[in-house]
Formats: structure tokens, C-alpha cells, sequence
């Protein structure tokens, strides 16, 4: 079964703990810091809609990107007034206009797991971007993935539905592997494999200069202070070169 399918039901509850307004706190702060004027926002692989509904909340056009028809399902609850959603690869879009904040957040970035596809997708954010506009977007660490992931499992129960999520980390090819086992209350089940790559601050310098973008910054867990040791975040902040 394709990722983000049975989990889009599930999504929201399984991160309930997330603290979704200090992480839009932060992601309004980045936009002012480098943005003199922002209006046009897009998120790419925008899932179940919350940050653009915020953005949409405080008078921005937002647009909602995802590949993914059932966690847009779940976003078109929240696309109203100004927030505007649709179904796209990130790695071969395009858009009538081109926008003056632009961002990927919740280790996207790291289900794309050939350098190719890293530069397609980082090609097609940059065709969305003006002179002044920022890319913002952030890959999860190898600290993370060793340090609250590899060898756990974790259990969920929402809606009737018990979800098993177990996780494994292939050191020398830098792969996360994501099992999730959906067991439904009428008895059917389900499975989702997600798989994600880990990458370097320095791979991805190396592909942002290929596709003629330059990080003008680069912070750790949204934060404004560079990575460390046990950094669970990289954020860049890009602009065209």
C-alpha cells in the first residue's frame, strides 16, 4: 500500500503531541526575517493541512501541495477562506505564479532517496521562487533516527483502528525503513512501508549549488542556532543563487 494512505485517517491523533502553533510560530518568524513584504505562501507536501490553515488564518494566500489524494482529503477540511490545496509530485510541478515563502517541514526532504530526485524536487521549488523568495525546508538527522526510532515500536488506537509502527535503520545505505500494520475494527488490515534516506548538511550543499540555490542559513530544531551532535532537525533556508 502507498505511504499516507491508511495513515492519513490516523495521522493528526498518532501526533497530537506535536505543538503545532510554537512550530508556526517559528515558521512566520523565518518568513519575516528574510522576507521584507511575504504574501504568497506554498508548503509543499502539505499533508493533513494545519500549517496552511494557520497561514490562511492570518491573511495569507496559502497553497497546500501533497502527492498523497488521502491526506488531501483530510486537508480539504481545513482549505478555506484563503488556503487552496492540490495534488502534485514534488519532483514535477509547476505553478502559474511564483511565491514568496516557500517550505517542505516534517522530514519530507528524506523520502526522496536518490540525489536526482533530491535536485527534481529542489528544480521545481526553485522555478516557484521570485528574486526575493525563500525555500525553507528541513531533513531529520542520523542522531534522530539511532537515537527515538531504530529497532522501536510504538502503538495507537484511534477510531476503532490499532496501529503497530516499527522502525529499523540500514546504517550503510543510510535507509529508514517505516512498517505500519492497520488493524480496522470490522477485522480487515492493512500495511504501509515508508522509506527515507539519511542525508549530510554537506550532500545537500552539494545538490543545492547544482540547482543554482545557496543556503543563507542553516539552523538545528528550529532553532536559530546551527546543527550539533544531537541536532533531531536540520533546517535550511535557501534562496536563489
Amino acid at each position: 500500500m502507498e505511504p499516507y494512505t491508511d495513515l492519513a485517517r490516523s495521522y493528526d491523533h498518532i501526533l497530537n503531541h506535536v505543538d503545532y502553533d510554537q512550530w508556526y510560530r517559528y515558521l512566520r518568524s523565518i518568513m519575516f526575517q528574510y522576507i521584507e513584504y511575504p504574501e504568497w505562501v506554498i508548503e509543499l507536501g502539505c499533508g493533513t493541512g494545519k500549517f496552511g490553515a494557520m497561514f490562511s488564518r492570518d491573511d495569507f494566500p496559502v497553497y497546500g501541495m501533497d502527492r498523497s489524494i488521502e491526506m488531501l482529503r483530510v486537508a480539504k477540511k481545513r482549505a478555506y477562506k484563503n488556503f487552496r490545496i492540490f495534488c502534485a509530485d514534488m519532483t514535477d510541478f509547476r505553478v502559474s505564479r511564483t511565491f514568496d515563502f516557500i517550505f517542505s517541514v516534517h522530514d519530507t526532504m528524506n523520502y526522496f532517496l536518490t540525489y536526482s530526485n533530491v535536485q527534481k524536487v529542489l528544480r521545481c521549488a526553485r522555478r516557484t521562487m521570485h528574486d526575493g523568495s525563500v525555500f525553507m525546508f528541513d531533513i531529520t538527522t542520523e542522531y534522530n533516527i539511532r537515537r527515538y526510532f531504530d529497532g522501536r515500536v510504538t502503538r495507537y488506537k484511534t477510531r476503532g483502528t490499532a496501529v503497530e509502527w516499527r522502525n529499523s535503520y540500514d546504517e550503510d545505505r543510510k535507509l529508514i525503513r517505516s512498517t505500519l500494520e492497520f488493524r480496522h475494527r470490522d477485522g480487515s488490515t492493512a500495511v504501509e512501508e515508508h522509506i527515507q534516506r539519511i542525508y549530510s548538511i554537506a550532500e545537500i550543499k552539494t545538490l543545492l549549488e547544482r540547482e543554482r540555490l545557496r543556503a543563507v542559513d542553516i539552523f538545528g530544531d528550529y532553532t536559530f542556532s546551527p546543527p550539533c551532535d544531537d541536532t533531531v532537525m536540520i533546517n535550511f533556508i535557501t534562496r536563489r543563487a
